[in-house]
């Protein structure tokens, strides 16, 4: 949070995470949708309690995985699937529909400096939490990677919920490997004229960056109408 002092919230939950998506999936069965935007670690423990979860779980959208660009970890692996490759090779051979949106796609969507003028004042709380985060943000992708903007990985997921026609999938068969040397935590893909596994996912392989952008800038203008 950039050394920024905020107060700290009371746990929304005070259950294991395992049992609030066990008991979200029961109370609504094919009807939610989970977007995952770190390890796999507690989506997995879930469906290990109760094998039934996967099939009642509405829609999974997963963050994580690399493919073309490389990893950011590892030259391999990209970090979610890194930090747990059991839970998200787990995750990946459930019986559910899951879309998978890899470092590739996340990658594109950048925010740079002229959005900032259009984030919301600062006397809205969403302006003034963006605008005292933000500045942090953007020295670090500066220093650390050279870039002149700054990388919105999680909020790719969300968009890729609600605009799904911003981005273009494919049905791929994707495992994950759990004990290489070099790649453990790698995203691969079984892209042999005949296949041996399964079609287990659909891959986000292109996405229309600009309007991901567009997008995330609306949702926050209009967080700040809210105060």
């Amino acid at each position: 949070m950039g050394n920024a002092d905020f107060p700290v919230s009371q746990l929304h939950h005070k259950h294991l995470s395992v049992k609030v998506i066990a008991d979200e999936l029961r109370t609504a069965p094919e009807e939610v949708t989970i977007v995952a935007m770190g390890p796999l670690t507690n989506i997995a423990g879930a469906f290990r309690r109760d094998p039934s979860l996967a099939a009642q779980t509405g829609q999974l959208m997963i963050m994580g995985g690399a493919f073309g660009g490389g990893g950011n970890v590892t030259p391999a692996a990209e970090f979610n699937f890194f930090c747990d490759p059991l839970a998200a090779r787990d995750v990946l051979r459930q019986p559910t529909t899951m879309t998978l949106i890899p470092l590739d796609i996340t990658r594109q969507i950048v925010m740079t400096f002229a959005d900032l003028d259009r984030l919301p004042s600062d006397s809205t709380k969403a302006g003034r939490f963006l605008r005292r985060i933000l500045p942090f943000m953007f020295r670090t992708h500066r220093q650390e990677y050279g870039l002149e903007g700054i990388r919105l990985h999680d909020t790719v997921s969300l968009a890729a919920v609600l605009h799904p026609e911003l981005f273009t999938t494919e049905r791929m068969a994707i495992d994950v490997e759990t004990q290489g040397e070099l790649t453990m935590g790698a995203t691969v893909a079984d892209r042999r004229p005949l296949p041996q596994w399964r079609h287990n996912v659909y891959m986000a392989t292109k996405v229309d960056a600009a309007a991901v952008v567009d997008v995330v800038m609306r949702c926050v203008a209009e967080a700040g109408k809210a105060g």
